[in-house]
This record gives C-alpha cells, sequence and structure tokens, in this order.
C-alpha cells in the first residue's frame, strides 16, 4: 500500500469502533426509543452496556497486548464490531440488544486501542488521522439515516444498524490491509514499565472526557426532538448537524496541526477539551438552529482530537514497548468515565424532566476535566525510563 494511503485506510478501524458502533447510536436512538418504548434510562443503559463491554475490552488488551501483538487484537476486534452491529438489527428484544451493544463496545476497544497504537508507529500525524476517520461513519449515517427514519418511520431501526454493520465490512478489510505493512511495536512476551503517578493530569482529564463528553453523544438528537426549536424539518436539521460533526472531524488534524506538534504536556488534551465543552453547551445558551449547527462543529473539530491527545502524549514520553499496555491504561479509565456518563445523564435527566439538565452537567464535567490535564507536565527522561 501507498505509504501516503496508508494512515486513512487505518482510519477505516476507528470509523468501525467510534463512528459506527457507537456514535450512530445517538442518531438511532430516537427511533428505538419510540418504537421500543424505552426511558432515558433505558436508553443511556444501552449505551452503558456498551461502554461496559469497551472496558472490560480495554482491560483485556492491558493482558492480551504482549501475548498476541497489536495486529491480532486490532483485527479480531473489527470482526467482533461489525458482526454485533449487524446482529443488532436482527433482534428486538431488549436483553439481546444489550448483549450486542456490549459486544460492540468490547470489539471496539481492541480496534481503537491498537489502531492508535499502530498509528503511532507510523508517525504523529497519522495518530490524528487515524482517530479522526470517526468523522468517516459520523459523515455517512448523518448523511443518510435521518432520511430514512423520516421515509420509513421508527421501525426502521433494525435497517438501520443492518447498514451501519455492512458499510463497517469494507472499512474493516481496507484497515486491515495497511495494517499489514505496519511495523509490529509489541515484542511477545514482553512490555516496557512505565510511571504512572507523574501521568495523573493526563489520566484524570481523559476519564472526565469519557464522562462528559457521551451524554451529547448519546442525547443530543433527542434533546434536538423535543426542544421547541423553530428549524428546518427535522431531519435536514438533524442530518445536517450530524454530517457537519462528521465532516469536522475529518478537517480537525488541520485545524489542529500545530498545537498537536511534537507537545509532551497537557495542553492538547486541555484544549480539545474546551472547545468540546463550549460545542456541549452551546445548544443550550444558543437554543436556535444556528446555535444547534455551531455547536455540531465545535464538537466535531474537538471530540476526536482528545484521544490523539492521551495518545500522543504516550507516545512523546514514554518507551515504544509501553505503548500499548499504557494505552490499555488509559483508555481504560476512560471507558470506566463512558459507562457511567450515560445512565448518569439518562437519571439525570429522567429526575428533572429535561434531557437539557443532563447535558449542561455533562458540559460542566469537560471544563473540569481541561483544568486538570492543564496541569500536566512532560515526563523526564527518568521518570519515562
Amino acid at each position: 500500500m501507498n505509504p501516503a494511503i496508508i494512515p486513512w485506510a487505518l482510519s477505516g478501524g476507528a470509523a468501525v469502533a467510534v463512528g459506527f458502533a457507537r456514535f450512530a447510536y445517538a442518531l438511532i436512538l430516537p427511533a428505538m426509543k419510540t418504537d421500543l418504548a424505552l426511558s432515558y434510562a433505558q436508553a443511556g443503559w444501552l449505551n452503558t452496556a456498551n461502554a461496559l463491554g469497551y472496558l472490560l475490552g480495554s482491560l483485556l488488551t492491558i493482558y492480551l497486548i504482549g501475548r498476541l501483538g497489536n495486529k491480532r487484537l486490532f483485527l479480531g476486534g473489527l470482526a467482533v464490531t461489525t458482526l454485533s452491529l449487524l446482529a443488532s438489527g436482527l433482534t428486538r428484544d431488549f436483553t439481546l440488544l444489550t448483549v450486542f451493544r456490549f459486544l460492540s463496545g468490547f470489539g471496539a476497544a481492541g480496534a481503537f486501542i491498537c489502531g492508535g497504537v499502530l498509528s503511532g508507529v507510523v508517525g504523529t500525524r497519522a495518530i490524528v488521522i487515524f482517530f479522526s476517520g470517526g468523522g468517516i461513519g459520523m459523515l455517512l449515517t448523518g448523511a443518510l439515516l435521518p432520511w430514512l427514519f423520516d421515509f420509513a418511520g421508527p421501525g426502521a431501526w433494525t435497517w438501520a444498524w443492518i447498514a451501519c454493520g455492512a458499510v463497517c465490512i469494507p472499512l474493516s478489510l481496507a484497515a486491515i490491509a495497511a495494517m499489514r505493512d505496519i511495523i509490529e511495536p509489541s515484542v511477545s512476551g514482553a512490555s516496557a514499565a512505565w510511571p504512572l503517578r507523574p501521568c495523573l493530569p493526563e489520566l484524570a482529564g481523559y476519564f472526565l472526557f469519557g464522562l462528559g463528553y457521551i451524554a451529547y453523544m448519546t442525547f443530543v438528537v433527542a434533546w434536538l426532538r423535543q426542544s421547541t426549536i423553530d428549524t428546518l424539518p427535522l431531519a435536514a436539521t438533524t442530518s445536517i448537524m450530524w454530517s457537519t460533526l462528521g465532516v469536522m472531524t475529518l478537517l480537525a488534524p488541520v485545524l489542529w496541526r500545530r498545537l498537536f506538534n511534537g507537545r509532551r504536556d497537557g495542553l492538547p488534551m486541555a484544549a480539545s477539551m474546551l472547545v468540546l465543552a463550549a460545542g456541549a453547551a452551546l445548544p443550550l445558551a444558543l437554543p436556535s438552529i444556528l446555535g444547534i449547527w455551531l455547536s455540531a462543529a465545535l464538537v466535531g473539530a474537538s471530540v476526536f482530537m482528545v484521544p490523539s491527545a492521551a495518545t500522543g502524549f504516550v507516545k512523546t514520553n514514554l518507551p515504544k514497548p509501553a505503548w500499548g499496555g499504557a494505552l490499555a491504561v488509559v483508555t481504560s479509565l476512560f471507558a470506566i468515565g463512558q459507562a457511567i456518563g450515560p445512565v448518569a445523564a439518562g437519571w439525570i435527566s429522567d429526575r428533572s424532566g429535561s434531557l437539557s439538565t443532563g447535558l449542561a452537567v455533562s458540559a460542566a464535567v469537560l471544563v473540569l476535566g481541561a483544568g486538570i490535564a492543564l496541569l500536566q507536565r512532560p515526563l523526564r527522561d527518568g521518570q519515562a525510563a
């Protein structure tokens, strides 16, 4: 494969693991909620199940990455994720949907973590490109799914999941083809020690990112549907919003290139989380069609830059043999926050009677996380050894 194409082909893994397995749920959720008569807490629970699967997958990655290597876990993660998305469209049973959401998160962990490690081997620019690949899934789902539900009604959510799984097949094949040309960074049976305490601000910031961002990505479309904003037809508003998220995600590597280039401290994470918090809060402060689309632009430009910042911090501060294990630990903390976020936001929204309350709390959590990440300093050579 042409070396210039490898990062973009590899980013298909992020599109599968995040763009489809995680974020497509926000577009499909309103139809599922209507058709299956789900409460907000039940809707949040399905995404929490996905996050719990992601957490278990992250913890197993810590254990397995030195034994199996990044490439095998990347391939296996893509296969499990794709199959579970297809299966989600074949049942209406809440218990089975919970299982399939869990499995999609479980597979996505290996694909996302190990894809990030493999992109780090290619270079810093490839890290940002890999994570921005999630925008591919967001762009495709945003352009198509709202119109599917507008035409076929809420019962079409089963076909939406099947379509997502079908698109993941060629994206996975492209990512696997790109993976073959990358040198495996993990040595079988070996791993490098790395210091936990000096990395605490970065770790805490990433945990709060997982806790805060997921409420917006889970419930913002449902919030839009229940709001009284005078907009275009709902399908058009939702499609433009989600497509804007996807487009800005793909443009993010260019927008953030200077700040992310070679920095070893917590500023990239703090800056991207502040922009994300502003985007999450904007529809509440400016409840209009302009506020919604500006919100989508800010969130799209920043949401995947936070994992890019975490991966860049690991790559620039730790030895290569430690990358896989360190990223698995970092991602596990993120996954814990992500598991708590949807059900907590759903519970807060049920108690208050408004999704706006849950979204406001999530924006505040992101601001707190940005402040903590800003305390992170580069590791000294002795610390990183």
